[in-house]
């Protein structure tokens, strides 16, 4: 390095000190150095930012409890190639951070819960039999030390759990689940280890009907209820609502959302919805998202047509901008990737091309 010259470090070394960068944004700012420290980091930064899209080979709206699937960057345009499982080419949903795979699509004889950053695998019992009875869309359960997932249909609920659930969050001990008719179900997981039977469950109607779709999400040790609405011009107009865990009691037929806060903004989070697994982000430690936004992948965004890859609302301004397929895949509906949710690794991961 010649009079103090930065641009002129050698490509290598700046190829070895990005590797033991620990941030999104200290990998963000190498590269707006210049353009040599760009070029030469990028071999090794194939993937780096964080979230990605999970999209799968069919429809989601005839989607079954596993597909095919593969992870994208959130515009569509870059598909991320990680060294995922070839024996588990199928992804049943995602959990912070971790993947659920599978074997097979109809009759899986191994289920696993896999980090890719680690590349840690955790077995599971598989999913043959309760598959092969044909409760598809029901809530299995699973005890630590049982050999096999027991369907959840308590007497008389057995309507609830046979419905696609569009939504899961965990709070203060409880799951909170939304499913396809708008009817929500809060499952006491404080005890589960102890009790003989399934987790206590209590059931409500959600209002407003007029909604298409809702989702839980924990964010700052709240709990939030974000429904979608949407019109034929308009394809995602969101309401964000701070849910009081005490208003879901047996005794209540309808859970009153004028009663509870509604949340207009989110500081310098933003949050991600798409099937199942929904979350908040801090965009000062993702530096490619927006603060205060409400990004959407799904059935919702795409509505059977290739028009819109995702959605992201400005809560601030009221502003939707729509994220469009990529062009190679807009033209046929019957192939190609759908996007369905979104997936967030626990730490940002490297990938050294070639």
């Amino acid at each position: 390095m010649a009079g103090g010259d930065w641009s002129s470090l050698p490509a290598d070394l700046l190829d070895l000190v990005s590797g033991h960068l620990a941030t999104e944004r200290d990998h963000l700012h190498v590269r707006q150095v210049c353009t040599h420290w760009r070029a030469s980091v990028t071999s090794r930064l194939a993937a780096p930012f964080r979230p990605w899209v999970i999209a799968s080979s069919a429809d989601p709206l005839g989607l079954g409890s596993t597909g095919k699937y593969s992870l994208w960057l959130p515009d569509g345009v870059g598909r991320i190639e990680v060294s995922s499982p070839t024996d588990l080419p199928y992804c049943c949903g995602t959990s912070c951070g971790w993947l659920v795979l599978a074997d097979d699509k109809k009759s899986p004889t191994q289920l696993v819960l896999w980090e890719p950053c680690s590349g840690t695998r955790i077995l599971l019992p598989p999913l043959a039999r309760v598959i092969q009875e044909k409760i598809d869309h029901n809530l299995l359960y699973w005890r630590p030390g049982e050999a096999a997932w027991t369907a959840y249909m308590p007497e008389g609920e057995a309507h609830y759990t046979c419905l696609r659930t569009h939504s899961a969050a965990f709070h203060a001990g409880k799951m909170y689940c939304a499913n396809l008719i708008k009817r929500i179900a809060v499952y006491d997981l404080s005890q589960v280890a102890a009790l003989a039977s399934p987790p206590p469950m209590i059931v409500q109607h959600l209002l407003p009907h007029y909604s298409p779709a809702a989702h839980f999400v924990t964010f700052n040790g709240s709990l939030l209820l974000v429904l979608l609405f949407h019109n034929d011009s308009t394809p995602l107009f969101p309401e964000v609502y701070k849910v009081d865990p005490r208003d879901i009691t047996p005794s209540r037929l309808f859970l009153d959302l004028q009663k509870s806060e509604r949340v207009k903004d989110l500081g310098a989070y933003s949050l991600f919805l798409g099937r199942g697994d929904s979350f908040a982000l801090s965009a000062e430690e993702h530096p490619t998202i927006c603060r205060n936004c409400i990004y959407y992948v799904g059935p919702y965004a795409h509505r059977q047509k290739k028009q819109r890859w995702a959605l992201v609302f400005d809560l601030e301004s009221q502003v939707l901008e729509a994220i469009t397929f990529p062009a190679m895949d807009n033209d046929n509906s019957a192939k190609g990737w759908w996007p369905f949710s979104w997936f967030c690794p626990r730490k940002s991961v490297l990938l050294k091309k070639g």
